[in-house]
């Protein structure tokens, strides 16, 4: 790709994309060093200035790391998930290979808003138990997860760890509920003052925010059980989805 000087695309912008081209198609590989600042002005006939702007949006969005005194290094590849199986996220990451972890930032009783009421069958204003927890993998941030679960209906959540590595084994093991079905949404979202606070990336950066309700088998009967919004950090995640005919 040649970096145009005459269009009205920006410098640092068009070797941006480079870059995240040149990693996404693996020419720059995990752990690998990106050329430095010298060399791209040399490679791309282009000042400091764009060069040294594309490289801090890199390293804000986590395509790259820098290690001081020696450089910049393409950061952790991503984490590939199948959409294909509802399992836990435990599970999930350690099938692949990887270590999971979590840390649980926030615990309280809320009323719930329209979209929780809606997602969990309940009205507005009943209470809510909400978790706020940052999700790791090999101890690097992948998500901050909300998970939302109505207290009137499942009052037994309220001693819940919710600082456990899987729920979901939590709930079938420990509250004796069958876990039968979710659905989710997936869409683009950007960063809010909230979570920036809280995950360190720049306000206005892209974040993939999955949206699901999963479904529990409570006295014979199908119920939503959980309302969770996860902020998935988009350089370090992509859903799989098979198709047959």
């Amino acid at each position: 790709m040649q970096i145009s000087k005459s269009g009205h695309i920006p410098i640092y912008y068009q070797l941006k994309q480079v870059i995240i081209a040149k990693i996404k198609s693996g020419e720059l590989k995990e752990n690998e060093q990106v050329p430095t600042e010298a060399e791209l002005c040399k490679i791309h006939n282009i000042s400091k200035a764009p060069v040294r702007q594309a490289l801090q949006e890199l390293e804000a969005e986590n395509y790259i790391y820098k290690i001081r005194g020696k450089g910049s290094f393409v950061s952790s590849n991503y984490i590939k998930q199948p959409m294909t199986k509802l399992q836990s996220f435990s599970n999930d990451i350690i099938s692949i290979g990887h270590k999971p972890g979590a840390k649980l930032l926030a615990k309280s009783i809320i009323p719930a808003d329209f979209e929780v009421a809606k997602a969990l069958n309940i009205k507005e204003k009943d209470r809510i138990l909400q978790g706020v927890r940052i999700r790791y993998i090999d101890d690097e941030i992948y998500s901050l997860n909300y998970s939302h679960f109505s207290l009137d209906l499942f009052p037994e959540v309220e001693n819940m760890d919710l600082s456990a590595p899987s729920l979901y084994e939590l709930i079938e093991k420990e509250l004796n509920f069958e876990i039968v079905r979710a659905i989710q949404t997936l869409e683009a979202t950007p960063t809010t003052p909230e979570i920036s606070k809280i995950i360190h990336r720049q306000i206005g950066s892209p974040l993939l925010l999955m949206s699901r309700v999963t479904f529990i088998i409570k006295n014979s009967k199908e119920m939503p059980f959980e309302f969770v919004k996860v902020y998935f950090m988009p350089d370090k995640y992509k859903c799989e989805v098979q198709l047959s005919k």
